[in-house]
């Protein structure tokens, strides 16, 4: 199978697996009894992001370590740092400028935080919280940005690589609601283009970090704000 076909069915896959073990009610049960229902809350969305880690990952680094694919030619590179670490900072201060005001809404609140305790968050599990988003979207992105983009690119148009990768980009968002899928697009276009200018996931990924700690650290405040 050529590798843009193998990265499409991989990718679908890896969401597919992910999505059903994330709306899975008896696995969540498991880990309401197993730790009780306050520690499952945090459990089980640090075994989903890591489950994100493996399959979204993982599996398609193995993917290309047993194809032969050099690992520089789908993103996992640091050339162009200059112009990735001005489109970085640019890009981040965007995105959590935006979250401020986003993430009061009632739909965002309904999701975020993910991790929802009856407590304030210890310092611990703050970190934690943080640390697991970053391993998870370095996963997501080398998935989406890395592994299916530049391998799409190597049989693909620019504009036709770019309009897989959103398709299945939007999929992944449509289970959060109708405004993070529409969201997901120009926010997409916009991180394809400049992986392809530089080379590398690093522009998407760090991106992606500030705007997923931004978010979380908004929603927090605003959700303990909200329960006083």
């Amino acid at each position: 199978m050529p590798n843009a076909g193998l990265s499409i069915l991989a990718v679908t896959l890896a969401y597919c697996i992910y999505y059903f073990a994330w709306n899975s009610v008896s696995l969540r049960k498991y880990f309401d009894k197993k730790f009780g229902v306050e520690p499952a809350k945090i459990k089980w969305i640090y075994f989903i992001r890591w489950q994100g880690v493996f399959f979204f990952g993982i599996v398609p680094l193995v993917i290309c370590i047993v194809q032969g694919i050099d690992l520089q030619s789908v993103g996992l590179s640091f050339k162009n740092p200059a112009p990735t670490l001005l489109w970085t900072l640019g890009l981040s201060v965007v995105v959590i400028l935006l979250n401020y005001f986003a993430a009061r809404s009632a739909d965002n609140l309904a999701m975020y935080p993910m991790i929802r305790t009856a407590v304030p968050w210890p310092a611990s599990l703050r970190i934690n919280s943080y640390l697991t988003w970053a391993a998870y979207l370095l996963a997501y992105e080398f998935a989406f940005r890395g592994f299916l983009f530049f391998t799409c690119l190597e049989v693909m148009s620019l504009p036709l690589a770019i309009a897989v990768n959103i398709a299945l980009y939007v999929l992944v968002h449509i289970a959060k609601g109708w405004k993070e899928a529409v969201g997901a697009v120009p926010l997409g276009v916009v991180l394809c283009l400049l992986t392809e200018q530089t080379g590398t996931i690093w522009i998407a990924f760090l991106v992606h970090v500030a705007m997923a700690w931004g978010n979380e650290g908004w929603s927090y405040y605003w959700t303990r704000k909200g329960s006083k």
